[in-house]
């Protein structure tokens, strides 16, 4: 045990002192991007949320796009070894899944656009170490829209509950905002966000979050808001159609007529299939009190997960810091909307 608590204590370090570095800037000579790509066809139930989700699903921007790693990909199910059932992440194909929330607080209504994407993986590494390396990872952007659809609070976090970041917009009333806070650019776990993200005012059409993505880790570097067609003639670009959520309940077999969950139904239910975080098993999870530390998941409720979607690793802050119940989480993170 002592020798397990020197090992972790030597990777804390580790971790501590590579968030502490300036951040390095990305190299976006191999970077693509993936742009929504409205439907052939859209069904009776998308057709009332899709104009919002046209008008405000992200774009991201990924560094070493060569890499199969790097690229978004869409979850699927098949039989490996021994015929056993298993979740992997397929490069050639680009999904975004999408769904909405709406919540009230004291101060309004509002919408909660979520928006999911997943990777095949990040890979194992030691220079620089990589202790999120693991299978089936995702990343979360969440816009979140006042009672008049504009947007206020733009959130990143990885599937896991990791990496967390909140920005405020120009449209959110200055009332909301953490006290004492700055208008400058904010360094958290050794990437920099922007102070504010800024759309236009009034509107305009096609102005898009833009989300820049670190090679291997998916790590955002950076986010502001673009039109749509500058970024068309700077990049390469992907298609990414929009998915309905709840399609990742039911994935087909690949070769079967049967569908299975991507996410776990009885033991460790709500995590993604095969995404064991082993680092983070090894180094964390022991101080976290939890096992499954890492693991990326189902974004909902505690009912139907083995644990909640907490966003801080510190076990007295799991509830006020689920996502799910997003404006306590906001509050917990200082916005209070």
């Amino acid at each position: 045990m002592k020798t397990l608590r020197f090992l972790s204590c030597i990777v804390l370090v580790l971790i501590l002192a590579g968030c502490s570095t300036e951040p390095k800037a990305l190299s976006l000579d191999h970077a693509e991007a993936y742009l929504y790509t409205p439907p052939q066809k859209v069904s009776l139930e998308e057709k009332e949320d899709l104009p919002l989700f046209e008008k405000y699903c992200p774009i991201f921007v990924i560094e070493e796009h060569q890499e199969p790693y790097n690229k978004i990909g869409e979850p699927k199910i098949k039989r490996g070894p021994q015929q056993k059932l298993e979740a992997y992440v397929d490069p050639s194909s680009h999904p975004i899944y999408v769904q909405k929330v709406q919540f009230v607080t004291k101060k309004g209504k509002y919408t909660n656009l979520i928006y999911r994407v997943h990777f095949e993986k990040v890979p194992y590494g030691l220079f620089p170490f990589q202790i999120t390396a693991g299978k089936n990872v995702g990343l979360l952007v969440i816009i979140t829209l006042d009672a008049h659809e504009m947007p206020v609070l733009v959130t990143s976090v990885h599937t896991c509950g990791c990496y967390i970041s909140m920005i405020p917009t120009n449209y959110l009333p200055l009332s909301a905002f953490p006290q004492g806070w700055k208008n400058e650019p904010k360094v958290r776990y050794g990437e920099r966000s922007p102070a504010m993200i800024h759309y236009p005012c009034p509107m305009e059409e096609g102005a898009r979050p833009v989300f820049f993505l670190r090679d291997k880790t998916h790590r955002v570097t950076d986010v502001y808001v673009e039109k749509t067609s500058k970024i068309r003639a700077q990049y390469q670009v992907e298609k990414m159609p929009l998915v309905p959520m709840d399609s990742l309940d039911n994935l087909p077999i690949e070769g079967e007529d049967k569908t299975l969950s991507f996410y776990y139904q009885e033991l460790n239910e709500g995590y993604v299939r095969n995404s064991l975080k082993p680092f983070e098993f090894l180094f964390i999870s022991w101080w976290a009190f939890d096992p499954n530390v890492g693991n990326d998941k189902k974004y909902t409720s505690a009912n139907q997960l083995s644990k909640r979607f907490y966003t801080s690793l510190n076990p007295a802050y799991w509830r006020e810091s689920d996502l799910w119940n997003f404006p306590v989480a906001a509050r917990f993170w200082g916005w209070d909307l």
